[in-house]
């Protein structure tokens, strides 16, 4: 008997050994052990079976040499033991990467076994959007893909909110764009005309019907102050800047005031009639008619317009009840993307404020979390 017991002990440790040993299944445990290191869960068993990583911050742009990066490092990464890495891209008025939840992210993904290098843009952090933070992503790419202890044939990047739509412009960019493994953008917009017309007629398009959507305050100013910045008259812009102001002080819709056209430009007119838009369609309008600097820069900023730069397979997540950026946005990315067959994975939830976790009852979102964990095993499957 005892025999006998010892073979079904060994057979049982064997089939453990395979089991590990198979690439899916290891990273599908080591998936769900991440998971509740990121939410910060009370039992994180990620951390009983890692060790601590090493971080380092340095410049990573030379055109901005006070921006810097943080550079997490698993343990024994180094040139004898090249790891693989992402990219953490933050979106508009970010916390920075020295904030608890960045910081609580980035370990636990170097818990895994994958480098993370997280860059801090004054730009994003300040709360603008512009057009030269897609070169900025890439020098934060090329920096860390250049580093000694990593795999410059595995180096993914992340984006989040805005920062997942400058992954994927700047994935489409010529100088990377053969050497990216993969984008994963989560709560990202595809059409920066679209959004900001949803954003000013608060509604965006679902089957052909327009959806009554409240945009957040801070989606409503960096897409206004975009335009406004557009905007050749001083005036023009001091006196937009003063309504919005109002508008968001007031939480609510700025009606529009015939009485304010004499005191605007063209151009001036061409951005009140967007942000007092009184409709989806009515918005749409407005945005085909500001001034062609404005739709050249929207262009620039509209991942959709830019796809078929892509080398790279392409992962996409998008919160359901998001109010920064809304989740038909990612289903028209995925759309594109099916079409050219890098669409690798696309997982909604209803699991997040905007890119962050809500307060969660690990029984109640259970499927949720589930969706999570299979969306991190593809992802890490690619990477480890």
């Amino acid at each position: 008997m005892g025999s006998r017991r010892r073979r079904i002990a060994l057979l049982v440790v064997l089939a453990l050994l395979v089991l590990v040993a198979f690439k899916p299944t290891r990273v599908g445990l080591q998936a769900l052990i991440l998971v509740p290191s990121l939410f910060d869960a009370p039992v994180r068993p990620l951390e009983l079976v890692s060790t601590e990583p090493t971080l380092l911050t340095i410049p990573y742009r030379p055109d901005r040499p006070t921006d810097l990066s943080d550079l997490w490092l698993p343990s024994g990464a180094g040139p004898s033991g090249r790891v693989a890495g992402v990219v953490l891209v933050f979106g508009v008025n970010n916390p920075g990467r020295g904030h608890p939840a960045v910081v609580r992210v980035s370990r636990a993904l170097a818990r895994t076994g994958v480098a993370v290098f997280v860059p801090d843009s004054a730009t994003l952090t300040a709360g603008r959007l512009d057009p030269v933070e897609i070169d900025g992503v890439v020098h934060a790419f090329e920096t860390f893909r250049a580093r000694p202890e990593i795999d410059p044939a595995r180096v993914g990047i992340v984006g989040f909110s805005v920062g997942g739509s400058l992954a994927l412009l700047a994935a489409a960019q010529s100088r990377i764009a053969e050497d990216i493994s993969f984008v994963n953008a989560f709560g990202a917009y595809g059409d920066a005309s679209g959004y900001l017309a949803s954003v000013a007629s608060h509604a965006y398009e679902l089957e052909g019907q327009p959806i009554p959507w409240p945009p957040s305050p801070l989606a409503r100013e960096v897409l206004t102050r975009l335009v406004i910045e557009q905007l050749d008259a001083p005036g023009d812009r001091r006196l937009l800047a003063a309504i919005l102001e109002a508008a968001a002080q007031s939480g609510g819709r700025i009606v529009a005031d015939p009485a304010l056209d004499a005191r605007l430009s063209a151009s001036g007119q061409a951005v009140y009639e967007l942000v007092t838009a009184p409709d989806l369609t009515a918005a749409r309008t407005a945005v085909e008619g500001l001034a062609p600097r404005t739709q050249e820069l929207l262009d620039d900023l509209s991942p959709l317009r830019h796809l078929d730069g892509l080398r790279t397979d392409v992962y996409l997540m998008h919160e359901l009840n998001d109010f920064h950026v809304p989740f038909v946005e990612s289903r028209q990315l995925a759309i594109e993307l099916a079409a050219r067959g890098r669409l690798m994975r696309h997982t909604e939830f209803r699991l997040f404020t905007h890119v962050q976790p809500d307060q969660i009852d690990p029984i109640d979102a259970a499927p949720e979390l589930w969706k999570l964990v299979w969306h991190m095993h593809a992802i890490l499957v690619e990477t480890l």
